[in-house]
């Protein structure tokens, strides 16, 4: 962690040093310490937040090359329960097809390797990984968020994509993949986030033992997603919840550009919120 803060920030014109980063990283440490480490290089809280969720992406698929960029890609337009979804996946002569939309997804069009796609089939969802050049992806129109705006999205459109079986994963694509990815994107984004943050404040005068709070709710997080690396308990709820408050409270001692970027960017950790809420009810049903 002490040569990640003084490692030279990285912005998203620092894309190509940003995958090497990460590359070394998965050689030496689990997601959750990479996705700590990366975040204190992060020059902005999208650069963060692009830490986490490559991170993220590796707990759902632990075989994706190390320096590759990836988007898991489950949103549509006008689409609020994963089974109304209208991709799918469609069979013909032994082969797999892929056609439907999905929206705003991170780093199209140009800086995008693969994406890992829930799409309905018959009556079940499954989970699928394409690269982003094969033939029939078309990315749609640029898409503009109130929040990390540094970080480019689209929407895309598949159009009879071939699906090679090697593919197309073998497990159910909401128990498997949408449902776990809330968790394992919240963990590494909010420990990302907490490491932008540590290294703003300390460069801004602030001294470790005046950070002690901070310092030690990263520890718990850490701790909390080793014991728990598959789906929240009720205490990750707790611990989130209050590395967004601490997030909140110590913001006001960032310099005012850091400032500025946090009360926009900070919007993306809420929009979760409403989610972690509905999961945390049904679990103490």
């Amino acid at each position: 962690m002490q040569y990640a803060l003084e490692s030279p920030q990285l912005d998203f014109s620092d894309l190509a040093l940003f995958r090497q980063q990460l590359a070394a990283g998965f050689q030496q440490q689990t997601s959750i310490y990479n996705a700590l480490s990366l975040g204190a290089q992060a020059a902005t809280p999208g650069m963060a937040f692009l830490a986490g969720y490559q991170n993220a992406i590796r707990c759902l698929d632990p075989n994706c090359p190390a320096d590759e960029l990836a988007a898991f890609c489950i949103s549509e337009k006008g689409i609020k329960k994963p089974w109304d979804m209208a991709t799918c996946i469609s069979s013909f002569e032994g082969s797999h097809y892929l056609d439907g939309q999905k929206g705003y997804v991170m780093l199209l069009p140009n800086d995008l390797d693969r994406m890992y796609i829930v799409a309905k089939e018959g009556e079940q969802l499954r989970c699928l990984y394409l690269l982003t050049d094969s033939i029939g992806i078309a990315p749609t129109q640029p898409l503009v968020a109130p929040f990390v705006k540094d970080i480019p999205h689209a929407g895309v459109s598949f159009t009879n994509v071939l699906i090679p079986d090697s593919q197309l994963f073998d497990f159910d694509g909401h128990q498997q993949a949408n449902k776990p990815f809330r968790y394992w994107e919240d963990m590494h984004v909010a420990l990302a986030m907490m490491a932008w943050m540590l290294r703003e404040l300390i460069e801004n005068g602030q001294s470790i033992s005046a950070l002690e709070e901070f310092v030690e709710l990263i520890c718990q997080l850490i701790e909390k997603f080793e014991h728990c690396p598959d789906y929240y308990s009720l205490d990750c709820f707790d611990l989130l919840d209050k590395s967004h408050e601490l997030m909140d409270d110590y913001s006001q001692y960032l310099p005012k550009n850091s400032k500025n970027l946090w009360l926009n960017d900070r919007l993306l950790l809420q929009m979760g919120q409403k989610i972690r809420q509905l999961i945390r009810s049904k679990m103490t049903r």
